[in-house]
Formats: structure tokens, sequence, C-alpha cells
């Protein structure tokens, strides 16, 4: 595995930023739903309205967005897979995947059965646009993929296979709904497909690469790197097949399942191992997303034998909680103060153009960009960090059933979508603020790509 990362093969800002900026808008929303509709959507079934839309609103629109733009950049530094008409495909895929977002979580509150096709059509677009265009870039780049990015490619092909299957199923589902066709049973393996195949194996292979790069961890066992994420698609398969087979024991999917536990919390547990023995001493924002996303995960596998054993009716809306705020958003919020300071410093980087190759003029340029860390303020993103936490806690209690938690869901979510935005705000009000310092010096031809 590589310990680096080609820069020069960063796309252009505009392909993935739009993606990462769509996290805290749609947390925003989903915090301001929840205050807005109290306890309901805790308390009800999984069919409710409210319930459907804040999920939605964190699946699509939190986590989805995050984890599409995201890829877009690691395929193309990481691996030397650049998508064809990156500029073209991200926008059109980011509009669409927003407008989808957004009608589909009107569609579920006001069980609007014209909304709910319409956001079939437009998510089924979007997804469909960008599936193929990172399909196409991976069959016509495969023989230039860089020799140590196989431990990213594995787990990043079953992702997005994962993800094809959550979207042919949620989409099926969604259309019935607005249709009036009979309902397939499909709500526990778009479930299962959506968090632990493409939420799960994208994270998985995205932490063999940028965990030892940017915490300075050791890098992950061969083993571990070369066996998870084929064991995990195989699991879901076989699940799968289980599940819609009626004459088979249920023993065997509860078997299969106990598998799939083991085989994340293996990965969360080495994971926390290299970031406790990690080499930079001073943990980071970042550092503390990441171990609180995978204590999240080392949870589940408690709440899993509860669900199972426990004849417990709301275990399984603690465990997607869990999985949803404590796992996927927790190491997503992280990501975020890593790869959003990245690129801006990366773009104000590559906006200096030293007339002459001027030496002089290249120090005068250096003394203005300001380094990475500088683009976010580490006591504010620790502050934000704190209020995710009590998020996560606070979501999960309220699955729970406790009315309490319930009614401060919505506004402790508000609470941290707004630190997010802010420090977010602050490192693109430092970017625009070096370009037009850099625009203002004589003889640059400075300016955005």
């Amino acid at each position: 595995m590589q310990r680096a990362l080609d820069f020069d093969k960063t796309p252009a800002l505009g392909v993935p930023l739009p993606f990462l900026l769509n996290v805290p808008l749609f947390a925003l929303l989903a915090g301001l739903l929840a205050a807005w509709t109290g306890p309901q959507p805790f308390v009800a079934t999984s069919w409710n309205g409210p319930a459907l839309a804040l999920t939605h609103l964190w699946t699509l629109g939190i986590l989805g967005s995050a984890m599409l733009g995201a890829l877009l950049q690691i395929l193309a530094v990481a691996c030397n897979v650049p998508v064809g008409a990156a500029r073209a495909v991200a926008g059109l895929a980011h509009a669409l995947l927003t407008a989808g977002t957004l009608l589909l979580a009107a569609g579920f509150l006001g069980w609007r059965t014209d909304a709910l096709v319409g956001a079939a059509v437009l998510l089924g677009a979007a997804f469909a646009l960008y599936l193929a265009a990172v399909a196409r870039a991976l069959w016509r780049h495969r023989r230039q993929v860089y020799k140590g990015a196989r431990e990213i490619l594995v787990p990043v092909r079953g992702a997005l296979i994962a993800l094809a299957c959550t979207v042919l199923m949620g989409l099926t589902m969604a259309l019935s709904l607005g249709l009036g066709l009979p309902l397939p049973d499909w709500l526990g393996p778009h479930v299962l497909w959506g968090l632990t195949g493409w939420g799960g194996l994208l994270l998985m292979g995205m932490s063999f690469q940028l965990l030892p790069i940017f915490q300075v961890t050791e890098i992950y066992p061969k083993p571990l790197t070369r066996w998870l994420p084929l064991l995990i698609p195989g699991l879901l398969l076989a699940w799968t097949m289980l599940n819609a087979s009626t004459g088979l024991p249920r023993l065997m999917r509860e078997t299969v399942e106990l598998l799939l536990v083991c085989a994340y919390a293996l990965w969360a547990c080495v994971t926390l191992h290299l970031l406790w023995t990690r080499k930079r001493p001073a943990p980071e924002a970042t550092t503390l997303f990441w171990f609180t996303g995978m204590l999240s995960l080392l949870a589940c596998a408690p709440l899993w034998i509860w669900m199972t054993h426990g004849h417990a009716p709301r275990a399984g809306m603690v465990l997607g909680a869990v999985i949803i705020v404590g796992v996927l958003g927790s190491v997503v919020n992280g990501m975020l103060y890593k790869i959003v300071p990245f690129l801006l410093w990366k773009h104000a980087q590559d906006a200096i153009v030293v007339p002459d190759g001027d030496p002089g003029q290249a120090r005068v340029y250096l003394k203005i960009l300001p380094k990475m860390a500088a683009y976010i303020n580490e006591r504010a993103a620790r502050l934000q960090w704190i209020a995710h936490v009590a998020v996560v806690l606070c979501w999960a209690l309220a699955a729970a059933g406790w009315i309490p938690a319930a009614k401060a869901a919505g506004p402790l979510l508000i609470v941290s979508a707004a630190g997010l935005i802010w420090n977010i705000g602050c490192a693109l009000r430092l970017y625009r603020r070096t370009l037009k310092a850099m625009a203002a010096l004589p003889d640059t031809h400075a300016g955005l790509r």
C-alpha cells in the first residue's frame, strides 16, 4: 500500500466541493425537521413519514453527498482513476441528488405520491450518471492504477456494487408507493446493503489509505486489507439469499449476521489500535471523530444481540441510529475537517503562477498562502465534535423511545450543524481572501482555475 497521494491529479475544486458542502446544510435541515416534528419520528413505526424523511436526509443528503464527493477525489489522487468530464458529471449528479433528496423527504412528509415518483426519477438519474461515469473510469484506467492502490479499489468496487443494489431496491419501493403498486418486502436488504455495504465498505477502503497518511498511523495489516473487503460482500450476498428463502432456518441467517458484525468489529478494533499508537501525539478533531465512529461501531455488536435475542421492538431503530449518526456520521464529519482544508489549500497553491519563475515573487506568494491547519480553527472543530457526540447519544436514546431525548434531538443537531457550517464557512472565507490577496500583488496571474 502506498503512503502517498498524487496531489497533481486533484480534480477541479468544483468537482468534490459542492457534494461536501451538502453535508452541513442537510444536517441543519434534518435538525430543523426533527425540532419541528418533535418526538413523532422516534416513537412511531419505521413507515412513519417524518421518520423516513429524516432517515433519507441523513443517508442521502449528509452521508451520500459526502461519500460521492470524497470518492471522486480519492479515486484520482490515490488510484490514478480520474473520472472523465468530471465537472459536468459532478455538477449534474450533485444537482439531481440534492433536488431528489429534498423531493423524497417532502414526499414522505406528506405522503405525496407525485413527489415520491419525481424523487425516484431524479435520484435514479443521479446515481445512474454517477455509477456509469465511475465504472467507465475504473475500466478505462484499469492498467494505469497505482501499484499500491489495490487495497482501496477492492472495497470501492464492492461499495459501488452495494450502492447500485441499494438504489435499485430503494427506487423500486419508492415507485411502488408512488404508483400504488404492491410494495416488495425489501426494507431489510435495502438498509443492510446501504449501511454495511455502500457506507461501511467505502469508509473502510478510505481508512486504509487516509489514516496512515493524515493520522500518521502504521499501515493496516495486509491480511485484513486483502480479505475483509472480499468477505463482507460475500456475507451480504449470503444474507440476501437466506433472507429470500422461506424454508431455511433462521439460525443460518443470524450466523451470517454475526459474522458480518464480527468483521466490522475487527476493523474497528484494528483502527482504534492504529489511532491509539499513532505517531502524531496530540489528537486532532478528525482523530476524535474517528475514535467516536469506531467506538460506535463496537457498540453495534451488543445492540445487534439485543435486537436479535432481546425481543425488543425498538432495538433495530437504536442500531440504525447508532450506525447512521454514530458510525458513518462521525467519520464523515471528521473527514470534512481534513478534506475541505486540503482542497482549499491545494487550489490556492495551484492558483499561483509566478512570472518567469521569479523565486523572489514565489516567496512573496508563499508568505500570503496560509498553512492548511489555518483554514479551520482546531478549538472550534473540537467544540463541534463535543456537540456531535451529544447528538449521537441523544439520537440513540431518542430511537430507544426516551421522550426527553426525542425532544432534544433536533435542537442538538441544529447546534452541531451550525458549528460545522461556521467552521467550513471560515475556511471558505480564508480561501477567498487568499485569492484576493494574491490577485492584488503586482505581476501576478493568480486566480481561480
